[in-house]
């Protein structure tokens, strides 16, 4: 199977990347190795109820992903989830004192992603593990021996350390050195759900000092162990369950990111957003659930919005590692490299 252009990664700067080039008419096919779409868009299914472990909201600064953010809007897959978080310090819980509407999706945020991927040609459930230039183009392959796909252009959309891989011994060094640069801070993300009284506590009125507005998100400035806290059922429409994000700092991330016991780790993010907040019903989660983000944030991303390898045929890497480190950055990558591309067509 051949395509004129190959991007592996399914996340959103793959899929910006995809969409811009497939409505110009060019033959892409988007190959991921997860069974889903949209990388740390990610939404987890727990029982009746679902959680975003990952990208906890979206809040446009620039004016082309805010036009993509109200495209959403307006086709029902995001929601303004609110405009008024706290900020958890040594001063205690405060409001943040910069509102701006936060967007959310209440379906999870993986339907972000499939409304970015539809009527793409995807490839799911397939790990490149090569890259090798053949005689126009690239041969990509993959862990599963049928998986048989050759391109003009190949695209990584995936984080850095996951790139070197497939780049060394094919790209000039320039470039291989630059994704060397890039390194990651980790996170560890707990998910709890609760029972339906927890709703009604979730909801109750603020802790003193945290400026009368009711509690949806914490962003830990100083904490210990936490970076974020979510009440992120209140993202849904009429939640079945009450769900809660508790996300760790990179610190405690990179101490206790090999663990062998992933529930005693969960269970310590939750103590301590429980004894933060003063809530003791959040360390008692009816179900309770741990994931670990090896390439949360890029410590030290690129300046360039994409890469470009001095090959025979055409070879890029676009993320948020380049120019940022976070969902936006990742969209404007994407955007970046599309353009160019087609102004070079």
């Amino acid at each position: 199977m051949h395509h004129e252009i190959a991007i592996v990664g399914a996340g959103m700067a793959g899929l910006v990347c995809a969409r811009e080039l497939q409505a110009a008419g060019r033959d892409v096919v988007v190959i991921d190795k997860s069974r889903g779409l949209g990388g740390r868009l990610a939404t987890r299914r727990l029982g009746e109820t679902h959680a975003d472990h990952g990208v906890c909201y979206l809040k446009p600064k620039d004016d082309r992903f805010s036009a993509l953010i109200q495209d959403l809007v307006l086709n029902g897959v995001l929601t303004v989830w609110t405009d008024q978080l706290h900020q958890l310090s040594a001063a205690g819980l405060q409001l943040d004192p910069r509102p701006q509407p936060r967007y959310a999706a209440p379906k999870g945020a993986t339907a972000i992603a499939k409304a970015l991927a539809k009527d793409l040609t995807l490839e799911l459930n397939q790990q490149i593990q090569s890259i090798r230039p053949i005689e126009q183009g690239w041969q990509l392959t993959s862990q599963n021996p049928e998986f048989d796909l050759t391109a003009d252009v190949v695209i990584l959309a995936i984080p850095a350390p996951q790139a070197l891989p497939l780049v060394q011994g094919i790209a000039n060094a320039e470039f291989v050195e630059s994704i060397q640069s890039v390194e990651f801070a980790p996170c560890l993300t707990a998910i709890g759900v609760y029972s339906q009284r927890a709703e009604a506590l979730a909801n109750r009125p603020p802790a003193p000092n945290s400026g009368g507005a009711e509690l949806q998100g914490v962003t830990c400035l100083e904490d210990e162990i936490l970076g974020w806290i979510g009440f992120d059922s209140t993202k849904q429409i009429n939640p079945e369950q009450t769900t809660m994000i508790i996300q760790s700092n990179s610190n405690f991330a990179a101490q206790q990111f090999d663990s062998t016991d992933l529930n005693t780790v969960a269970q310590q993010l939750c103590d301590r957003a429980s004894e933060v907040l003063n809530m003791p019903w959040i360390a008692k989660p009816e179900l309770l659930q741990l994931h670990r983000w090896k390439y949360a944030f890029a410590i030290n991303p690129i300046d360039s919005k994409f890469l470009s390898a001095t090959t025979a045929s055409p070879l890029y890497c676009i993320g948020d590692w380049c120019g940022g480190d976070r969902v936006e950055s990742a969209f404007l990558s994407g955007l970046a490299l599309a353009e160019q591309l087609l102004v070079k067509s």
